[in-house]
């Protein structure tokens, strides 16, 4: 046994004369481990680096003007369903909605490839492109126009205005170390973006599609759509609430000739003239039908509006349709209901009169200890539920319909003082 295992161990060359040959060979496989691990860590964070890269539509989320200092933030990237028309739409903040132009023949824009460490590169898709500016929204966008879908690459787009309507001091202050190579920054007031525009991130846009691009109609679907249904989803929480409140108040009169002390009831108030007759009607939503809600009611809030909002639309109009017939006017006719007068529009339920069927007065009763309780709920129960219902009819009427028709005026705004630059100097590609 002992001479076998010497003669294993002498095949083997385990015997103490190969040490340094033993050592070789385990070095050796050590260092090709670190090898394979080493070339599996760095094709893992290629293929990590390209799936990010197919993905990321937009690497710039915000700017600053590099000279009036003037903010904003990048609301996405959107695309035709081909992939050969990319946005990238812009807002500046709302601070400085007057401190920019919004002519878009006074901007232009510039582009170049770029890589992941945002060294400029050569373009690999070949870009023309438009300057788009949505009146004084506040909101603008560089429209890029390709013969083929766009490649996967990130690409750096400045936008130069080159009308200042901001005087700033020092102007001539140092730029961030990101725009010190570039002495334009200085010159001229500019601000830098990176994106994808071939990246699996964008979202498609109806509005991009044809040859023709309509600010109104791309304002539309990316701006206001989004907002409307916010606010359409708000007022079916308002009708909602509203009828919960009056299904209260029907609760209460039921109440008032049911509960007596002593056999004395409560004689129903007359019902305020803000809330006398109001219905909701229609159905909440569910997962089969959407809702049809509707407020029925004879008042309206001097300075609020009542119209069938459900079946409209902001890009349809409601305006033309709510004016009175001698209103040319929508202007005038938004300032006019704004300040109108709100004389019958007082409400206060603490002044209603609550008669008992013995002649008195309910409220005489303060003296009397627990044993009008009863009825003093009801009434307390009943001037709250009357109060909440004003307020959210108000709410409703004068606050949620004018937001809904602010948004009507926005885009009409836009449809008329929009502009495009489409002209051969809009974008310059490098």
């Amino acid at each position: 046994m002992k001479e076998t295992t010497k003669a294993f161990a002498a095949k083997m060359k385990l015997g103490p004369h190969h040490a340094i040959e033993r050592f070789g060979v385990i070095t050796g496989i050590i260092a090709a481990t670190f090898v394979l691990l080493l070339v599996s860590t760095i094709v893992s964070a290629v293929g990590n680096n390209r799936a990010q890269l197919d993905e990321t539509a937009l690497y710039t989320a915000s700017f600053t003007t590099s000279r009036t200092e003037l903010s904003g933030s990048v609301d996405g990237v959107y695309t035709n369903e081909e992939g050969t028309r990319a946005l990238v739409l812009m807002r500046f903040r709302d601070s400085d909605a007057g401190s920019f132009s919004t002519d878009a023949i006074n901007y232009q824009a510039f582009l170049t490839g770029s890589n992941e460490q945002l060294d400029t590169q050569p373009l690999r898709t070949t870009v023309t492109g438009s300057i788009v500016v949505f009146g004084s929204t506040g909101y603008l966008g560089v429209v890029l126009d390709s013969d083929a879908p766009f490649e996967q690459q990130i690409i750096s787009l400045t936008l130069r205005a080159n009308s200042e309507l901001v005087y700033q001091e020092d102007a001539g202050r140092a730029l961030r170390e990101d725009l010190q190579d570039d002495g334009s920054f200085a010159e001229f007031d500019q601000w830098r973006l990176f994106l994808n525009p071939g990246a699996s991130g964008t979202e498609e846009a109806a509005s991009l599609a044809g040859a023709r691009i309509d600010p109104s109609a791309l304002y539309y679907e990316l701006v206001i759509a989004e907002q409307e249904e916010e606010l359409r989803q708000a007022m079916d929480e308002q009708l909602m609430e509203m009828g919960a409140v009056l299904n209260r108040i029907d609760e209460y009169d039921g109440e008032m000739n049911r509960v007596n002390v002593d056999g004395v009831f409560i004689e129903p108030p007359e019902v305020p003239a803000q809330v006398d007759g109001d219905a909701v009607t229609g159905e909440a939503a569910d997962a089969d039908a959407e809702s049809t809600l509707a407020l029925e009611t004879d008042w309206v809030h001097p300075s609020g509006y009542d119209f069938d909002w459900r079946s409209g639309s902001v890009e349809e109009g409601y305006l033309d349709a709510i004016m009175p017939e001698d209103e040319t006017s929508y202007v005038t006719f938004l300032g006019e209901k704004a300040r109108a007068e709100e004389e019958n529009s007082r409400f206060a339920a603490n002044d209603m009169e609550w008669r008992l069927t013995d002649g008195n007065d309910l409220r005489e009763y303060r003296d009397s200890g627990q044993a009008m309780d009863p009825l003093r709920d009801i009434m307390n129960n009943t001037t709250q539920a009357y109060q909440d219902y004003y307020r959210l009819k108000t709410d409703y009427q004068v606050d949620s319909l004018s937001d809904l028709l602010e948004l009507e005026v926005a885009l009409r705004s836009v449809e008329s003082a929009g502009s495009v630059n489409a002209g051969e100097e809009a974008l310059l590609t490098y």
